[in-house]
C-alpha cells in the first residue's frame, strides 16, 4: 500500500476487501470440502431455519466492520489503522465489563487494559 501510494496509485478499499474475501472464501470452501463439513453445515441450517437470520445479521455486521477497516487502511497509514482497531477492542472490553460480565478481569487484565489505553492516549496527545 505504501509503495502504491508513493507511485501515485489509488488504493481502493473495496478492491482490497473484495480480493481478501474472495481468497478467504475459496480457502474456507476448500478446507470445508476436504474435511467433509459442507454437507453437515447445510444439514444443520436446514434443521434450524431460525439460524439463517442470525447468520445474515452476523454477515452484515462483519461486512460493515470490514468496510470501515479497509477504508481506514486505504486512506490512512497503518499506525492510524492500528490505533482505530485497538481503540475499538478496548471499547468492546469496557462495554462488556459495564454490561456486567460476571467474571470481570484479573489484575493482569486491568494492567493490560491500562497499558493499552495509555498507549492510545499517547498516540493522540
Amino acid at each position: 500500500q505504501v509503495q502504491c501510494k508513493e507511485e501515485g496509485k489509488k488504493v481502493l478499499p473495496y478492491d482490497l476487501m473484495f480480493w481478501n474475501n474472495l481468497y478467504m472464501a475459496l480457502a474456507s470452501l476448500g478446507f470445508a470440502s476436504l474435511r467433509s463439513e459442507m454437507s453437515e453445515g447445510f444439514a444443520y441450517c436446514r434443521a434450524n431455519p431460525a439460524i439463517a437470520r442470525q447468520i445474515l445479521q452476523f454477515s452484515v455486521c462483519g461486512a460493515m466492520g470490514q468496510a470501515s477497516i479497509f477504508y481506514t487502511i486505504a486512506n490512512f497509514d497503518s499506525v492510524v489503522c492500528t490505533a482505530v482497531t485497538t481503540t475499538r477492542k478496548l471499547i468492546s472490553v469496557l462495554v462488556s465489563l459495564a454490561e456486567g460480565d460476571k467474571k470481570g478481569l484479573e489484575p493482569s487484565g486491568w494492567l493490560g487494559l491500562g497499558l493499552a489505553s495509555a498507549g492510545i492516549i499517547g498516540e493522540v496527545v
